[in-house]
């Protein structure tokens, strides 16, 4: 999801296995998970001052120095210069994935699908959520029920089948990145050839853009379990790649920050080029019961295409009219970007029967 850095670091909390074991009363045995080789790599040091893996020696006055790389995290099952380390601490950091205790991360260790929900939930901003979702698996009274609902709501999720989430089942490579995908919009991509059908594309995503990795330590592999060290490798990356798309545009409607996923086209680069003048207020007034609009102070770039407009999608039109959709509507629209982790329903509520002040600025 592009532009959620902010709201990562200020809302964003999610225990880590054993603790939301302990909270959900919900056993994870380790037997019970598919059998994965273990996260290697980063380096140890011996009693004796010998070390590998990040440290270098060196002399002095003729006696030998043992110089140790500084650790950046201050998990004491990470170790400095492990190859998931700078991830570990990203998260960690930003309050994504903290540890399973105050002194570890378990790198090796499982990480459920109901707790990937959550992470995904929390990174939009913990949107409130009505009715119940379609699985037959997930108590509405669960721990993870408001994350699991959202992101059927939204098509983050379509279950395991049969009418299943499976959320006590580890989480699979492939299915953090199509997770990840579709909150994205689902990008086109060429797909992958050693992912499940449903995952091919997101696969082929995900590694074009690096999200994926392929080196010498961690091949991602889509069909296999996703480890902690792995996932939050995963994670940085996509952390990563949402910082690395310029300066982030924010928009406020009704006093309330939205989340909006941006196109990637013209009228979106020339818009954040508008607002490197000012912050834009816009007092936007209802049309046809479908869409709250306002002019812009300058005309930009169209990239029309016939589009069938649903609630939470910005638009321009005309090159001029800035404009949140909250209902349906068929026509020739320029896309500009798509409000995620808010039903059409809330969506409504927020923007009201009447006029309605939004302010687009640069982060």
């Amino acid at each position: 999801m592009k532009r959620i850095i902010a709201a990562v670091a200020a809302a964003v909390m999610l225990l880590g296995a054993t603790a939301v074991a302990a909270e959900s009363g919900i056993e994870l045995p380790m037997d019970d998970f598919e059998t994965v080789a273990p996260i290697t790599g980063g380096g140890s040091q011996s009693a004796g001052g010998s070390s590998s893996g990040g440290a270098s020696r060196g002399s002095s006055g003729g006696g030998s120095v043992t110089t140790r790389t500084a650790k950046k995290t201050s998990f004491t099952d990470v170790a400095a210069g492990a190859w998931y380390e700078d991830a570990a601490a990203l998260v960690s950091s930003r309050g994504l994935m903290i540890g399973t205790s105050e002194t570890t991360f378990t790198p090796n260790g499982p990480f459920t699908r109901a707790q990937f929900a959550v992470v995904l939930w929390r990174i939009a901003g913990e949107p409130r959520v009505t009715g119940e979702d379609s699985f037959t698996d997930t108590p509405k009274d669960a721990w993870y029920a408001d994350a699991v609902l959202w992101a059927e709501q939204n098509g983050v999720t379509t279950g395991v089948g049969g009418g299943r989430y499976a959320p006590n089942e580890p989480v699979r490579q492939q299915q953090l990145v199509t997770m990840l995908w579709r909150m994205e919009g689902e990008p086109k991509s060429v797909a992958a050839s050693d992912a499940s059908e449903y995952a091919a594309a997101a696969v082929g995503w995900a590694r074009a853009l690096g999200i994926a990795p392929t080196t010498g330590e961690y091949v991602f592999a889509p069909q296999t379990t996703a480890l902690r060290g792995q996932i939050a490798v995963v994670l940085a990356g996509y952390l990563k790649f949402e910082e690395s798309e310029g300066e982030s545009m924010v928009l406020t409607a009704a006093g309330k920050k939205l989340d909006v996923k941006w196109a990637d086209n013209s009228s979106v680069d020339a818009l954040r080029a508008l607002l490197k003048k000012g912050d834009l207020t816009l007092d936007m007034s209802d049309y046809g019961g479908f869409e709250k609009g306002a002019a812009l102070p300058e005309v930009l770039p169209q990239n029309n295409e016939e589009m069938n407009a649903q609630s939470g999608d910005v638009i321009l039109y005309q090159g001029s009219q800035f404009v949140i959709y909250y209902g349906q509507n068929n026509w020739s629209l320029t896309p500009l970007g798509k409000i995620r982790g808010m039903s059409a329903e809330a969506l409504r509520a927020l923007l009201g029967t009447g006029n309605v002040t939004a302010t687009l600025s640069l982060s």
